[in-house]
């Protein structure tokens, strides 16, 4: 709705981003007066004005961040949801001015000092800020002991409470477990409302991505859209890129071109979409995991990809889509269903085979615990389909092949001198150097903002050796097109 909203009353008033699924529950819950808006950032105002503002942020089922300020702006509030879906930046002026921004170039030329604001977190002038998020299975000492038979129902009610939308909206099917998962959920709730199923996709021709989407739009029902883009049409669009998302990360900018170009795509049709990003999060999806040694090691290590996601997962999703005005919902992480399967018995989550697993139990996959909770109702060829990265399902070689184009932009003589010219994070390869000389050019003295996974990768921070994957990528691509048909299955074995 319109923003700011303000009560003339009170002289209050908020500018948020985001959604607050669940703001007529608290509007209930809580006896709050009647909406002056409809606006479900409305009741931010609401809480603000019968709790204070420390009885705001952590009642608040939602992606957001947001400002509450009193009339005069001597005080307010400012506060980012549970893990950082929404963007927030917090800047600082030598004449004690404090500025927010959802984009770090927003106010990057404007305050002499600049921060992330951390996710789950509220601040005010005078407590600072406030850490409101801290779940019980966050913690060395938690020990999760739960079975996964209320998994499926939290995370059903979470598709249907991120449905709540006045503009059509469709799915990002990507062809891999997650979206099928929010799509078979997505499809009566559909139905019910007597819209048209929408569905879309990125990849080039007869990647495992394209392939495995169209089965599942088939099964699905949905009306189709694909985009299939080129390497070269990938290398021309990487300046756009990181100018939206904000980083220099090789591993994050590989991921976000598809979905930049999806993005585009799936905006010209539909102004909202869910997507399934967040699971691998909370359920171990990443090749690696096969390598955790105990489930105690298992848990920690989601414990802390989970604290990255705000930087990694979401900023790509976020920024993504909103360079075209698309808004994208993530079920997986609705704080309900991150408290449900984070509290799962991890060795439930445990990777002790590929594809299929044994009739006696042995043998699972990875997210075998998902898996098996929607056995029957999707596709044999996408339920037990491998884990592919967002850049690794949409070409079988495309990224090889960027970096090559990458590494032609960079000379021998730039890259020797890459740990002078950059001391923060020194580019490792010549992709990694092409990048960093992009985001200089738009956000110089920021590189402090980006975060670069230890060893280069998401795997390389693990506790653990891992056999999947280097700073430049998954080694054995191959093994993505399991079970779909497009290659000798001989030549996918992992």
């Amino acid at each position: 709705g319109k923003q700011p909203i303000v009560y003339e009353t009170t002289g209050n008033a908020v500018v948020a981003n985001g959604e607050m699924y669940n703001f007529r529950a608290l509007q209930k819950e809580h006896s709050l007066p009647p909406s002056l808006t409809g606006s479900d950032s409305e009741v931010v105002l609401q809480l603000y004005e019968k709790f204070g503002p420390a009885g705001v942020a952590d009642k608040l089922n939602g992606i957001f961040a947001f400002v509450v300020a009193n009339k005069d702006g001597t005080d307010c509030l400012a506060a980012r949801d549970h893990c950082g879906i929404k963007p927030l930046y917090m800047g600082k002026t030598d004449a004690g001015d404090v500025w927010f921004a959802s984009e770090l170039k927003a106010i990057s030329d404007i305050c002499d000092e600049v921060t992330e604001f951390p996710a789950g977190h509220y601040w005010t002038p005078a407590t600072g800020l406030v850490k409101y998020y801290s779940p019980s299975w966050d913690s060395d000492d938690a020990r999760p002991s739960n079975d996964t038979s209320n998994v499926r129902a939290v995370l059903q009610e979470a598709v249907r409470e991120q449905c709540m939308s006045d503009v059509p909206f469709g799915l990002l099917l990507s062809g891999g477990l997650d979206s099928a998962v929010v799509g078979t959920l997505l499809k009566p709730i559909v139905e019910e409302m007597d819209m048209p199923f929408w569905s879309f996709t990125v990849g080039q021709e007869g990647s495992p991505d394209i392939t495995a989407a169209r089965i599942m739009s088939e099964h699905l029902g949905t009306v189709h859209h694909e985009y299939q883009f080129t390497t070269e049409e990938a290398f021309a669009a990487i300046p756009k890129i990181i100018y939206h998302l904000e980083t220099y990360e090789p591993e994050l900018i590989r991921s976000a071109i598809p979905n930049f170009f999806l993005a585009k795509l799936t905006s010209s049709k539909v102004k909202m979409v869910l997507t399934g990003e967040g699971s691998d999060e909370l359920f171990g999806g990443y090749l690696y995991f096969r390598d955790a040694p105990d489930t105690q090691a298992f848990h920690k290590e989601l414990r802390r990809i989970f604290h990255h996601l705000h930087n990694v997962n979401c900023q790509r999703a976020d920024r993504m889509t909103m360079a075209w005005g698309l808004e994208g919902r993530v079920p997986f992480l609705d704080r309900n269903v991150i408290e449900e399967v984070m509290n799962v018995d991890p060795s439930y989550k445990m990777i002790s085979g590929l594809g299929v697993p044994n009739a006696d139990g042995t043998g699972r996959p990875e997210k075998c615990a998902l898996r098996e909770l929607f056995n029957g109702e999707i596709p044999e060829s996408v339920l037990w389909r491998t884990k592919a990265m967002q850049c690794e399902g949409v070409g079988m070689d495309w990224v090889s092949n960027l970096q090559a184009l990458c590494a032609e932009q960079v000379s021998d003589e730039e890259m020797a001198a890459a740990e002078t010219t950059y001391p923060i994070n020194p580019p490792h390869s010549k992709e990694e150097l092409f990048y960093r000389r992009l985001f200089e050019e738009h956000y110089h003295g920021m590189d402090k903002f980006v975060h670069v996974w230890e060893g280069g990768c998401r795997a390389g921070g693990a506790p653990w050796e891992n056999e999947a994957y280097t700073r430049a990528g998954l080694k054995n691509t191959a093994q993505l097109a399991r079970g779909l048909g497009i290659l000798d299955e001989d030549a996918v074995a992992a």
